[in-house]
């Protein structure tokens, strides 16, 4: 096999962290700040969105509604290997109930899940799995694209616009090498995907990834200071979350 370059280096240990998907070789070692491979979240969120969106064809056109949104929900858990998921049940446990702020962090560090964690995992699953059975067919494939895409442009953009909860953590480890100008190539690329793919709608939708982004690091600062991993990881499931309920919602409303 040839020699890996750089950018294709970062676009593999991306892949590597995001997705439970095992690459046939070995991505070599590399001395490349992690945050290099942070330009290349929304790439991984598209191309598991593409797997995603094929599934379902398979699933809604063999089962029925119910049973094929099930599957079609366990295998996206199954894709991210429940890293995001995990992450937003942490940060259930430690954001919302009241505690101190070191409480707080230290909840968040703890590998046990409590009741908060729980019924907030629950939650987000039951959302994500009634709006994926009331998706139509045509706006379905619309939100299974655009949705891990934004969830991981929503990461990119939160390591470099807010500030550490740990400056120690392993947010500041992907933090490295992360820059304005990388976020900005990659939100041209999200845009012009979007534009392409959705027209002005993907613009609606790249609004709400920002409000959405603004209010859940904004509610994380509030309580712990800063961002940690875990924070990251909810804030893509809930990203993920809103535009699938925001798709259902306007294809019921018939706007979509």
């Amino acid at each position: 096999m040839r020699k890996l370059t750089g950018p294709v280096i970062d676009f593999l240990l991306a892949w590597q962290l995001l997705t439970s998907v095992p690459l046939p070789f070995s991505v070599p070692t590399s001395n490349r700040p992690a945050g290099y491979g942070a330009a290349y979240y929304p790439l991984v969120g598209l191309i598991l969105g593409g797997l995603l969106a094929l599934a379902a064809e398979a699933f809604y056109f063999l089962l029925p509604g119910s049973i094929a949104a099930t599957l079609l929900l366990a295998l996206w858990v199954a894709l991210t290997g429940m890293l995001h998921l995990d992450g937003f049940m942490d940060s259930c446990d430690g954001l919302l109930p009241p505690r101190d702020r070191e409480r707080r962090l230290e909840i968040m560090k703890d590998s046990r899940v409590g009741a908060f964690g729980v019924v907030g995992g629950v939650l987000l699953l039951l959302l994500k799995f009634n709006a994926l059975a009331a998706l139509p067919p045509a706006t379905r494939w619309v939100a299974l694209l655009a949705a891990p895409m934004l969830g991981r442009w929503a990461q990119q953009f939160a390591m470099r616009r807010y500030p550490l909860a740990r400056p120690g953590g392993m947010g500041a480890f992907f933090m490295q090498g992360q820059s304005w100008l990388r976020v900005a190539i990659s939100s041209v690329g999200v845009l012009v995907i979007l534009g392409l793919l959705f027209g002005a709608a993907g613009l609606l939708l790249a609004a709400v990834t920002w409000l959405v982004t603004a209010l859940v690091a904004r509610f994380a600062v509030g309580r712990i200071g800063g961002l940690t991993g875990d924070v990251y990881g909810a804030l893509c499931e809930t990203v993920e979350t809103v535009l699938l309920v925001m798709a259902a919602g306007l294809a019921a409303w018939g706007v979509v």
